[in-house]
């Protein structure tokens, strides 16, 4: 029989692949950049809450995965906004081609 502690972090990584995958559509396929923040704004803001809140101990060990977290997902963010705008300079030379 499994661990429940393998259980909630099969869970929470298969959550967090979820909000990857949706987080990189925000940012890639959404003309506003602000589309993308949704999510890495939502984890900063929860971060900021379970530890003002006091749910976690303000310690080194409990605070590293959340900088991991809030980093990979507001980095994703950024390079989503890069690639979205590598595909609209794309799409626009391939217009200039078909115009000549």
């Amino acid at each position: 029989m499994m661990d429940v502690s393998v259980l909630e972090l099969a869970a929470g990584f298969a959550i967090a692949l979820v909000l990857m995958v949706a987080e990189y559509l925000l940012c890639t396929k959404m003309k506003n950049p602000l589309w993308g923040g949704i999510i890495p704004c939502l984890i900063f803001a929860g971060t900021i809450w379970v530890f003002a809140s006091g749910a976690v101990p303000l310690e080194m060990r409990y605070l590293f995965p959340f900088i991991v977290l809030n980093t990979l997902f507001f980095g994703d963010w950024g390079t989503g906004r890069d690639k979205y705008q590598k595909l609209q300079q794309k799409e626009m030379e391939q217009m200039r081609v078909k115009d000549l």
